[in-house]
């Protein structure tokens, strides 16, 4: 039985109804690790405060060490989170991640996350609230460039590990090969 409670944070417009969680969330039960996928409102215009509020319940919610692993849009709230609430957590896993360039991030997708951006982290002070962050990037992620994720593993002292022809780690027909890269990423914090 682990002691550590892991929190994945989807990514914008997914749920925890995605094959790849559904995957990740079976294995978890079979190893006996508890594992929270919340569900986080919005859709297409989600909004930062509400997904912060979400994540600092699950956090409430457990004694255990926390892991918390953010997907895209998911890892901006995992740092916002951290960045607000400053709780110490044992690891943070950002899997296609933004950089903390806020201004440049606003205006994807036209704007419709935008609030995500609002101002820049404080990648000092969080760097301090997690005993290991590890950042992982595909080369080819046809959505955040891989840069990105260069960049915010460097701003927060993290482990960046490469991946090559993982796209964005998305898609419901890549679900399996994706669940897997995320089960090993977790595991190796556990």
């Amino acid at each position: 039985m682990n002691m550590k409670k892991v929190i994945i944070i989807h990514g914008y417009t997914s749920s925890p109804q995605r094959k790849k969680y559904q995957i990740i969330s079976q294995e978890f039960i079979r190893c006996g690790v508890e594992c929270s996928i919340p569900s986080l409102p919005g859709g297409e215009h989600p909004h930062s405060k509400t997904w912060l509020e979400i994540i600092d319940q699950e956090v409430k919610n457990t004694a255990k060490p926390v892991v918390l692993v953010g997907h895209s849009l998911g890892t901006r709230a995992a740092l916002l989170y951290l960045d607000k609430f400053e709780p110490n957590v044992d690891a943070v896993i950002l899997i296609s991640a933004f950089n903390n360039d806020y201004r440049g991030n606003r205006n994807k997708r036209d704007g419709d996350y935008k609030d995500f951006f609002d101002y820049p982290i404080d990648t000092d002070k969080i760097k301090n609230l997690a005993n290991k962050f590890i950042v992982a990037h595909s080369r080819d992620d046809d959505a955040l460039d891989y840069r990105q994720g260069e960049t915010i593993s460097k701003d927060l002292g993290a482990k960046l590990i490469i991946y090559e022809n993982m796209g964005h780690f998305g898609g419901e027909e890549r679900a399996e090969v994706n669940a897997k890269v995320f089960l090993e990423l977790i595991k190796s914090v556990l």
